[in-house]
């Protein structure tokens, strides 16, 4: 397995958001024999339930379901590789990128102030630029958005691919900024995953298991926000104690009272 990493960013633009845990999620498109839709693929790309997939479509199914009678005008979509998850009959997220420079997936989840995360994406390119067997490189980037307004903050920028019939996985990771006042509450985050390529001739490929992992060191809180020291305790006074806060209460009293007597 190859990997294409990129810099580890600080992400600091996402608003603050009500209280929650951070969701990390991975995205395996699960099993299926046939093809269904994605609710996570935005308009950018239409969905493809039968036939061809074509130029700017995609469809969620199992690579071993196309070619064939599955795809008559496209015998070129490999069949002989799984999803990259290894379940029996998973599926990947099928496209056909086209010209789309537009998101192949987009989803939103949580994250938690202090904590750094890792986000991950596998590739199996079918046909790079070239067309059919084609091995120029396709582009993609993973990007951090806002979710109240869909603005990109964060991006590994084009991660190109390195090669073709093999599951290749792109990485970018991000720490979102501490704030002791809000340790425990989620902020709301978007990942993107955009199409960097825009060609017709190829830009096929197979996505899978996309996922957002947390992957901070478990005393990173201790460093960020040490806990408040606890506060002190406060003395008690066993039983001669109060007996000697007595004796002396008393004698202030009649301390007192001998002084009015004499300004009487």
């Amino acid at each position: 397995l190859k990997t294409a990493r990129c810099g580890t960013a600080l992400l600091v633009l996402l608003a603050w958001g009500a209280s929650a845990q951070a969701q990390a999620f991975t995205e395996t498109f699960g099993n299926t024999a046939g093809r269904v839709s994605s609710p996570y693929v935005p308009s950018g790309f239409s969905y493809s339930g039968s036939g061809d997939v074509d130029d700017g479509f995609y469809t969620v199914t199992a690579p071993a379901s196309l070619g064939g009678t599955s795809t008559p005008g496209q015998t070129w979509w490999d069949t002989t590789t799984g999803d990259h998850t290894g379940d029996a009959g998973g599926a990947a997220l099928v496209v056909n990128a086209g010209t789309a420079l537009n998101d192949m997936y987009q989803r939103d989840f949580t994250v938690l102030p202090g904590h750094s995360y890792r986000v991950s994406a596998w590739r199996w390119v079918v046909n790079g630029v070239g067309g059919a067997g084609g091995t120029g490189p396709l582009s993609w980037s993973l990007q951090l958005r806002d979710p109240s307004n869909n603005v990109t903050k964060l991006q590994s920028g084009n991660i190109a691919s390195t090669g073709i019939k093999q599951w290749l996985e792109s990485t970018y990771e991000f720490t979102v900024p501490v704030d002791c006042k809000t340790v425990g509450q989620g902020v709301p985050a978007r990942l993107a995953v955009v199409n960097g390529t825009a060609e017709t001739n190829g830009n096929d490929f197979y996505v899978d298991d996309i996922s957002v992992n947390d992957i901070t060191p478990n005393d990173a809180l201790d460093k960020f926000c040490p806990a408040p020291p606890p506060p002190a305790a406060v003395p008690t006074l066993d039983l001669a104690g109060l007996g000697l806060l007595g004796l002396l209460s008393a004698g202030l009293g009649g301390l007192a009272l001998r002084r009015r007597r004499k300004t009487l």
